[in-house]
């Protein structure tokens, strides 16, 4: 879409509308609702929303209060600096009701946001009029504040952000949503930050073909860090996304089927980038692993790998820290270059900088070529535990009663086992281009079926796996054996 620049919001109706027509999980109807959005040059935006709705519901009334179970409409933005690059960008969230009363924030993610100050709200000049047959809200969104959020933008023709815009609520008992790009999705609870299309102002940018996909209405949308066309899939056959099942026999089986895709990589590749796991699972394979480079078959000499998750205040001798895993298992065992093995650090106190300083490795090597994951008894893929939203990158995690209880069997008793690890982020795993799961045992059926079969849900994290465009999952036939025949 294209964002016209404007000498002034006076111009904002003389401009092209948007539509918020897509309706989303369960909505059966809404009332017509557009928009209109506007730059003007070092200023910043001017929205103006409509909807053609009679009596709107209006619980709120305080411009400073929450306005949920209202007749609201509501918008997301995000910006990127020049040198491009979603990183830890954060998102602008903008929802107002037709009290104008409204709720204005920005984080990274639907569980972390800040929320604008009452000092900093008249600078939006928000306001609500409500008419006999239809009511509007118009809303300035000031450089300062961008550049308060993001620093420096140089926004100017060509400059390129993201956004989606909502009607949402029409009852009290239930929230209505429409969209101004489309979203597939069953959760409501899994939404809007992770849905945005492509904007520019004042003229279309060139962008790398394969960067994207572009859907039929000419939108770019992305889904977390990987690029698959929302509005093409379909809901009982997702053509778009490549999911490749394999069934081994039995661990030996899966070991061995598991470490020939990892060798399939590195020969192809010699240079690869690997993500590894830990675990009991993925043992086997890098037993194989290690036969195959020792046999002269394989070679690590040029790989690169980064590890998945790490205990936190373990000291790297410790016999259960996954550093000591990973040389005890594979990296003392083959022809790797130790400086080009990477783990984050359990031992760093300063959770922030540490997991700030993984993702920069990350990136500098290129991102992951090839991801390996284990998959944990409530879905857990690396550390990222059940949640209300997906986390996008490397962070500090809590543990789950349930994964302290699995992980048990490692240490002396279940007090020895760490409460906290770092972790990637769902959004470090899928930025990966392929993805390995490695799963064994009847144990594992129930959760193999909710994981790939099931709806994508936070409650379940291995099943944004299936919104990935690579994934082979090689699973023994005891953890396949719940799954839809």
């Amino acid at each position: 879409m294209i964002i016209k620049v404007i000498n002034s919001k006076d111009e904002l109706e003389a401009l092209e509308p948007f539509r918020v027509e897509y309706l989303l999980w369960g909505t059966k109807r809404i009332p017509k609702t557009y928009g209109y959005l506007g730059f003007v040059r070092d200023e910043g935006f001017y929205l103006k929303m409509v909807c053609e709705e009679k009596e709107p519901l209006r619980t709120y009334e305080n411009v400073l209060d929450p306005v949920y179970r209202d007749s609201a409409m509501e918008a997301f933005f995000q910006f990127e600096h020049e040198n491009g690059g979603r990183r830890i960008t954060p998102y602008l969230n903008f929802e107002v009701n037709a009290n104008g009363a409204l709720l204005a924030g920005y984080g990274s993610g639907r569980t972390y946001r800040t929320y604008f100050s009452k000092e900093q709200l008249p600078a939006f000049e928000c306001e609500a009029v409500i008419e006999d047959e239809r009511w509007s809200v118009q809303l300035r969104i000031p450089l300062e504040i961008l550049e308060g959020v993001y620093g420096g933008l140089e926004l100017k023709e060509g400059s390129r952000f993201s956004c989606n815009f909502y009607k949402i609520s029409e009852t009290k008992e239930i929230e209505h949503y429409a969209s101004c790009f489309p979203i597939w999705s069953k959760i409501p609870s899994f939404h809007m930050p992770e849905y945005f299309g492509d904007m520019w102002i004042g003229k279309k940018a060139e962008i790398p073909a394969a960067s994207f996909e572009t859907s039929g209405a000419g939108h770019y949308i992305y889904f977390p860090y990987t690029r698959i066309n929302i509005e093409n899939l379909k809901e009982d056959d997702q053509e778009d996304v490549s999911m490749k099942i394999y069934k081994a026999a039995d661990y030996k089986e899966m070991s061995r089927m598991a470490a020939n895709v990892i060798a399939a990589q590195v020969i192809m590749k010699p240079d690869s980038v690997l993500g590894l796991a830990t675990g009991s699972t993925p043992i086997g394979t890098y037993e194989k692993l290690v036969e195959k480079n020792q046999a002269g078959d394989l070679d690590f000499s040029r790989v690169k790998t980064v590890n998945l998750d790490e205990y936190k205040g373990l000291l790297r001798t410790n016999d259960q820290s996954y550093y000591y895993f990973m040389h005890e298992n594979l990296f003392d065992k083959v022809n790797i270059d130790q400086a080009n093995t990477h783990l984050p650090d359990g031992t760093k106190e300063d959770s922030e900088k540490e997991c700030a300083a993984y993702e920069e490795v990350i990136r500098s090597l290129g991102g992951v070529d090839l991801q390996l994951l284990g998959l944990g008894h409530n879905g857990h893929i690396g550390f990222n535990e059940p949640a209300e939203a997906f986390e996008k990158e490397t962070h500090c995690v809590d543990l789950q009663e349930s994964t302290i209880e699995a992980n048990k069997r490692f240490f002396a008793s279940a007090d020895d086992v760490p409460r906290q690890a770092y972790t990637m982020g769902i959004g470090t795993i899928m930025r990966a281009k392929k993805i390995l799961v490695v799963v064994s045992g009847e144990d594992k059926a129930d959760i193999v079926a909710k994981a790939f079969f099931g709806p994508v849900t936070p409650k379940v994290p291995a099943s944004i796996l299936q919104m990935h465009g690579d994934v082979t999952i090689v699973a023994d036939a005891a953890a396949l054996s719940k799954i839809p025949q």
